[in-house]
């Protein structure tokens, strides 16, 4: 049997040769042994493997089923999926990483170990939908009241209780993902490592489009990747309840003439809390702010709920509708938003919903709310809050 160390060279070299966008990015992880490694894992600089594991695979499905595997490490690196989870539960964050991978792997027609986490009701989805998917899948008894996975409480976990089958099984170790290679004092180089890999991929994609060797269905997945458009309204489109409505169209505000305002339909928002963050780190997006809440209004006529401003108090509470929207931002300070879920629960108010447009750095309260939060964030790399769900808005 061939040594693993040549058996991954001639995988990269022929990757080269028939998928030079995958092949070039592979030659940015370094190959490297490890016998504490019980598969293949990468944090984004090295490809840990081990021996017996790289063996396998090429005695199961030779170097096709190797290069399967190498796109396979490729991807989490090349779709930010080692340093975006943030918060959420790793568990159901790895499913949701290797669904994305091996559908793009099984897509280019490589070769997959059997029994991995692939299904074809997840294409063209990035891992954050379908990790919503996954995290909506369990038992309410596996989640909290605010809808994130509660305590204790694992997709395992739960399989093993009702002693049902795994969907599948990871490809590869993402224990080390998350950790800071720096030390735990120094500064973390999660970020500096993400943008890097987005240089990589931008430049492998324009090479490889060059030469016309660009894997079909591989644009949209990069420009995804470096202009990502997952915005505020498919997520809040989620949460909303059909109601009678006799509107069918509603004239533009002249306030708002630099507004782009999206169709207005049948459907509704009521009892609804939009937060909007006025801290001094977000001043540069007070206009797309304004631009999203407008959106947020006159997408649903019947919306009915109040306006709020924080940064380390309220500065703002009110109700609104179309025509009492405030243009002004108070604010400016320091962001906690702490006092702006106290101050909604001293008012009694049990909203059915809270969107709040933030760039996601400020303090929160440790106990989530009793009611759905959605986090409209400013960009990808936005931390990501410890409940409610994410989306992100598109700036303009």
């Amino acid at each position: 049997m061939p040594d693993a160390h040549y058996l991954i060279s001639k995988a990269r070299a022929r990757m080269l040769m028939k998928y030079p966008f995958f092949g070039s990015l592979a030659l940015f992880l370094q190959p490297k042994e490890n016998p504490a490694t019980p598969t293949m894992r990468t944090e984004g600089f090295d490809l840990i493997y081990h021996h017996d594991f790289i063996q396998g695979l090429f005695k199961r499905g030779g170097i096709p089923m190797l290069m399967g595997a190498l796109t396979h490490e490729v991807m989490h690196a090349a779709l930010q999926h080692i340093w975006r989870r943030g918060t959420r539960d790793k568990g159901l964050w790895d499913m949701a990483c290797d669904y994305v991978v091996n559908l793009i792997v099984k897509e280019q027609g490589l070769q997959l170990p059997p029994g991995v986490f692939v299904s074809d009701r997840f294409k063209d989805m990035s891992a954050d939908a379908v990790y919503n998917i996954l995290l909506q899948e369990l038992p309410p008894e596996s989640r909290d009241g605010a809808g994130n996975v509660a305590p204790q409480s694992s997709p395992d976990k739960y399989r093993q209780e009702k002693k049902e089958k795994p969907a599948g099984k990871l490809l590869d170790d993402h224990s080390q993902w998350d950790k800071n290679r720096s030390g735990p004092e120094q500064p973390s180089d999660a970020d500096a490592e993400a943008l890097t890999w987005k240089m990589r991929t931008a430049q492998a994609a324009q090479d490889a489009q060059q030469r016309g060797f660009l894997p079909a269905g591989m644009i949209q997945i990069i420009e995804n990747i470096l202009y990502p458009k997952l915005d505020w309204q498919e997520a809040l489109a989620s949460f909303v309840q059909p109601t009678r409505s006799d509107y069918t169209f509603i004239p533009p505000d002249r306030r708002f003439d630099y507004v782009f305002l999206p169709e207005f339909g049948s459907e509704g928002l009521e009892d609804v809390v939009v937060a909007i963050d006025t801290s001094g780190s977000v001043w540069r997006f007070y206009k797309q702010f304004i631009t999203e809440m407008v959106n947020i209004v006159y997408s649903y006529p019947e919306f009915r709920g109040y306006i709020a401003h924080c940064d380390t108090a309220v500065q703002l509470f009110q109700e609104l509708d179309p025509d009492n929207i405030p243009m002004q931002f108070k604010g400016c300070g320091g962001t906690n938003f702490q006092p702006l879920f106290q101050e909604i629960e001293k008012r009694n108010i049990t909203p059915s919903l809270m969107v709040f447009l933030t760039d996601g750095d400020a303090t929160l309260p440790e106990e989530p709310p009793h009611y759905p939060v959605l986090w409209v964030l400013t960009k990808e790399s936005s931390p990501i809050p410890h409940f409610g769900h994410v989306a992100y808005m598109y700036l303009v």
